[in-house]
């Protein structure tokens, strides 16, 4: 089975040398790995020269931010298997070879999601580790204002599945989590007890500066809703079907 890692990136001068050591953590696995490297409203002639063989790079001439940018790399990918990775953060060493292992102990799973961490602290680890249910993670989650309940970048996803929810939600922030949600609603998955994906703090993140909070909160309800949604749709069509079924008796 072969990975897809997908990472937009504006190529900002003080995030060049992280997508670099990204780029390489990938190296770190047995699996097939493909990075997939979106550059938003940037010249390819700004990336770096020494990336790993297996990296493919588009471009787009204006800005599209980072839900378009993932979405237009899920476009090109060529992996059985769809993860992302910010242009700032690093995988763990074998990070991608732990989930495919854990979706191959389980036939049924179409996902596999881990823990992360930062440079201060491990994840809540909201969510026990075990198989999970269509839905378990937005019931996890209790509202939009909670603590999110799974780190959406430690997210690995059959690649059918997610082109078939639409990929990321078109946001301007948040788009990931309206991913998984979207995935987690709408098909069993695992969760593995071990830490995946590694975020740096850093003063050029997103989530630093002054705008940030302005669409959080609104962001991160339209990736509730967008759980919620799927979720009643599924009860609505086994009802439909229960009575369907009795009809026909």
């Amino acid at each position: 089975m072969s990975v897809s890692v997908i990472t937009p990136t504006r190529l900002l001068p003080d995030r060049v040398g992280m997508l670099v050591e990204l780029n390489q953590s990938l190296s770190n696995n047995n699996c097939i790995v493909e990075h997939v490297i979106v550059i938003d409203g940037a010249a390819k002639t700004n990336l770096p020269a020494d990336l790993c063989p297996n990296t493919t790079v588009i471009a787009t001439a204006r800005p599209v931010g980072q839900a378009a940018a993932r979405n237009l790399g899920l476009a090109v990918a060529r992996g059985d298997w769809i993860t992302s990775a910010d242009d700032d953060d690093w995988l763990y060493p074998h990070s991608l070879d732990k989930r495919l292992a854990a979706i191959k102990s389980d036939r049924n799973a179409l996902w596999c999601a881990g823990y992360c961490t930062d440079d201060c602290k491990l994840d809540p680890a909201i969510i026990a580790a075990g198989v999970s249910s269509a839905g378990d993670v937005w019931r996890a989650w209790p509202t939009p204002k909670a603590n999110i309940p799974l780190g959406p970048t430690t997210l690995l996803v059959d690649v059918n599945l997610l082109r078939s929810i639409g990929g990321w939600m078109g946001l301007p922030q948040g788009e990931d989590i309206g991913m998984m949600m979207a995935v987690t609603s709408s098909a069993p998955g695992i969760i593995i007890d071990s830490y995946v994906y590694h975020i740096r703090l850093h003063p050029g993140q997103m989530t630093k500066t002054a705008w940030f909070e302005e669409l959080e909160l609104l962001s991160r309800k339209a990736a509730w809703n967008r759980g919620e949604q799927i979720l009643n749709m599924a009860n609505k069509s086994i009802k439909l079907n229960v009575i369907q079924a009795s009809a026909s008796c």
